[in-house]
């Protein structure tokens, strides 16, 4: 009796070592090559309503890798998928973004280039808005620092043309933790 348990507790000892994850192990291989941490430069401005604009380049992302070649642009200050943007409407400044608008990044890694962006919440979303790669920019990865630059339009339903136009600058900082 003594012997199988014994045995026992072999095998249930080893199938759970054998279960258990090395602690580095966890999400190292689900993480694609753009997925970091980054602070957002550049310009914006809406077409349709000009009390928004660009607040500042102060404001920190992270991109989250959602495929093998997308990720997700998560608003440090939003906690969630979003550009914050600055209403300087009746001269008041501060930080508001467009509801149900942000970012999923689609790359090309062996040409370096940004290939499209949708809305990550759906092209359209709920309040009419997607994401459009504007071709004139760069739309571009600089391999050396892994800054990533993209110009893009947010098209909204009911309004003629663009709603706005941002041209961005992705600047690395660093792997997430």
């Amino acid at each position: 009796m003594q012997i199988k348990t014994a045995m026992l507790l072999f095998v249930i000892s080893i199938t759970i070592g054998a279960c258990k994850k090395e602690k580095d192990d966890i999400g190292s291989s689900t993480r694609n090559q753009w997925d970091g941490r980054y602070r957002m430069e550049g310009t914006m401005t809406d077409h349709s309503n000009s009390a928004f604009g660009w607040l500042n380049d102060t404001y920190l992302y992270t991109l989250q890798t959602s495929g093998p070649t997308t990720d997700s642009l998560v608003s440090n200050d939003l906690s969630f998928p979003g550009i914050v943007i600055g209403n300087t409407g009746g001269g008041i400044t501060n930080a508001t973004y467009y509801s149900k608008f942000g970012l999923i990044i689609t790359f090309d890694g062996s040409t370096n280039k940004v290939t499209s962006v949708t809305n990550y919440y759906g092209q359209p979303s709920t309040s009419g808005r997607s994401a459009v790669l504007d071709p004139t920019g760069s739309n571009s990865i600089d391999p050396a620092t892994k800054d990533i630059r993209v110009k893009f339009f947010m098209d909204e339903v009911g309004i003629a043309g663009h709603r706005a136009t941002f041209d961005v600058t992705l600047v690395y900082l660093g792997s997430r933790p």
